[in-house]
C-alpha cells in the first residue's frame, strides 16, 4: 500500500499544492493542531524535493553562490539557508545537511526547482555534479514535544540529532536522515527515507503514537510561530531583510550572489517594508492579499492567516511600512466591505 493509500485509508481530505497531492486535514484540525503539545504530529512533505551536490569542488561552490558559509560546516552538521537574486530578493530557501561525500538541499518544490535552475547555470569548469534525487527520497516530518521520544521508540535507540546537525541510520537496506527542524513553535524532526520505505516508516511512526496531521493544523502551528514559509511568505519579490531573513545570511564570509545589496542595507539600517505578525479581533480571518491600513493610509498586505486555536482568534502575516511594522501598533485589514482591527504582535 503506498503513502497516499494510507492518507485515504485514514479519510484524509485533499487538495492540489505545488504540483503535489497532499493531506488537508483528517477529520480533526483541533485535534490534529493539539497533537503537537500533547505528543507528536506526523506530516507528510510531498510538496519538497531534494537535491545532491557532489564533485571535488562541491564546498567551495556551493559556498560563493548562497548565504550559508558552507565551509565552515562540519560533517553531519544542517543549517537553513538563502539562494538570493543579484538584487538581494531571495530565489530559494533550503535545508542544507553535509554529508561526508555530497550536499544535500531539500525545499519546498517551487523553492527547489528556482534553486536547480539557477545552481546548473553556475556550473563553469568547477568539478561538480548536481543532480535532482527527489525521485529517491521522500520527506516527512515529526513536529511536536514528543517527537524525540516517538522517533526512539520507533528506532530503538536514540537518534536525535543537536539543534544544527543531522543524524544518518541505516533502515533496512537503505538510509534514514534525521535532521532537527522546528516547522512549529513545539520543535521537530525531518526524515529524510528512500521512497521504496516511506510508508513502512509512516506505519512504524503511527504505531507509536505519532499523529497523522494534515496541512490545515501545521499552517496554524507555523503561523501562530511567526514562521514564513517560501511561497507564501516571501519569494523573489521581497528582500531577503524585509522576510526577516537576515539570520541565515552569514556575515563576513566573502562573495555570494546578493552580497552588495544586502551589504548597503545593512550599511543604511534598515528596509522600507518588514514581514509581521498580526491578531486580528472577532472571527473573520482575511485572506492572501487583503489590504492593510494605518491611519486610513493602505500601508501593506496579508500573506498568510489561520484562525489561531491558542488565541482563540485570527492570526496573519504580512508586509507593513516599516513604521507600522511595530509591536502595539493598530491596523485595519480590509476583508471585501469590512474592516477588521488588528494588532502587530
Amino acid at each position: 500500500m503506498t503513502l497516499l493509500e494510507r492518507h485515504r485509508q485514514l479519510g484524509a481530505r485533499f487538495f492540489d499544492r505545488d504540483g503535489s497531492t497532499l493531506p488537508r486535514d483528517y477529520g480533526d484540525v483541533r485535534g490534529e493542531y493539539e497533537a503537537f503539545e500533547a505528543g507528536a504530529g506526523l506530516v507528510d512533505l510531498a510538496n519538497f524535493g531534494v537535491l545532491r551536490v557532489e564533485g571535488h569542488d562541491r564546498v567551495a561552490w556551493l559556498h560563493k553562490l548562497v548565504t550559508v558559509n558552507v565551509q565552515a560546516l562540519g560533517d553531519g552538521a544542517k543549517t537553513y539557508g538563502l539562494l538570493l537574486t543579484a538584487k538581494g530578493h531571495v530565489a530559494a530557501d533550503f535545508v542544507l545537511l553535509r554529508q561526508p561525500d555530497a550536499l544535500l538541499l531539500y525545499a519546498r518544490w517551487s523553492a527547489k526547482e528556482k534553486l536547480f535552475a539557477n545552481l546548473r547555470r553556475a556550473i563553469f569548469r568547477e568539478k561538480v555534479m548536481l543532480t535532482d534525487v527527489s525521485d529517491v527520497y521522500a520527506i516527512l516530518t515529526l513536529q511536536g514535544v514528543g517527537a524525540d521520544a516517538i522517533l526512539t521508540q520507533t528506532l530503538g535507540t536514540s537518534l536525535a540529532p543537536g539543534d544544527f546537525s543531522f543524524s544518518a541510520t541505516k533502515f533496512f537496506d537503505s538510509e534514514l536522515l534525521i535532521a532537527n527542524n522546528a516547522r512549529a513553535e513545539s520543535g521537530g524532526l525531518d526524515l529524510l527515507v528512500e521512497r521504496r520505505h516511506v510508508a513502512i516508516l509512516w506505519d512504524m511512526l503511527t504505531a507509536k503514537g505519532a499523529r497523522p496531521i494534515g496541512f490545515d493544523a501545521l499552517n496554524t502551528a507555523r503561523i501562530e510561530a511567526g514562521i514564513a514559509w517560501y511561497g507564501d511568505d516571501f519569494d523573489e519579490t521581497m528582500l531577503a531583510p524585509e522576510a526577516r531573513l537576515d539570520a541565515f545570511i552569514a556575515e563576513n564570509k566573502g562573495c555570494y550572489t546578493g552580497q552588495e545589496v544586502i551589504a548597503r542595507i545593512r550599511n543604511r539600517g534598515h528596509v522600507d517594508r518588514l514581514l509581521a505578525q498580526l491578531q486580528i479581533a472577532g472571527q473573520v480571518v482575511p485572506e492572501r492579499g487583503d489590504l492593510v491600513f494605518s491611519d486610513g493610509q493602505e500601508t501593506g498586505w496579508v500573506t498568510s492567516a489561520a484562525m489561531s486555536f491558542t488565541h482563540n482568534a485570527p492570526l496573519a502575516l504580512g508586509y507593513l511600512r516599516r513604521e507600522a511594522a511595530q509591536e502595539g501598533a493598530r491596523v485595519q485589514i480590509a476583508r471585501g466591505e469590512a474592516r477588521l482591527d488588528a494588532v502587530v504582535v
